[in-house]
């Protein structure tokens, strides 16, 4: 099977567009959060970040597309390649959808267990405590520390 190319200019002028474009809107959306005081920083500060973050690497995205010649090009993958990308993209969905009812913790270890079994030959059990520990790793420095509110199981509420 033959991989198909497509221009690396206008994947990077179109990935760049496409961050820039959701990084407008997530700090749309942060902007409504409050914003605390300086030594209570409020639940809308880190969102506001990431956003400023998203937009500052959209905007390099597309510096460097325009700077690429129009000539290069990007293979698209083909075969295993490709059903590995677009069972990733599927997971990415599964992992957002679901975060609102079974919540962070939940969705977040079901997400990193079906990505580390995607991607790697670890066995469910040792791909099970790997996901524990870094979705515990993660609780503890952005909710815990950070204080950063993220969704809680809410399935049977």
């Amino acid at each position: 099977m033959s991989n198909r190319t497509i221009s690396k200019r206008t994947a990077y002028l179109s990935t760049g567009g496409f961050g820039l474009l959701l990084s407008a809107g997530y700090v749309a959306i942060a902007m409504q959060l409050p914003f605390g005081e300086m030594d209570a920083p409020g639940a809308g500060l880190f969102p506001v970040l990431v956003g400023a973050i998203l937009c500052f690497a959209s905007i390099a995205t597309i510096v460097e597309g325009w700077k690429t010649p129009r000539a290069e090009g990007i293979e698209i993958p083909a075969g295993q390649d490709r059903a590995r990308l677009f069972k990733l993209i599927a997971l990415l969905g599964l992992y957002f959808g679901t975060m609102p009812w079974l919540g962070y913790t939940l969705s977040s270890w079901g997400f990193a267990l079906l990505l580390m079994r995607l991607l790697s030959p670890l066995s469910w059990l040792r791909c099970s405590a790997y996901a524990a520990l870094m979705t515990g790793a993660i609780y503890l420095c952005f909710i815990a520390l950070l204080k950063v509110p993220m969704p809680s199981f809410a399935l049977f509420l």
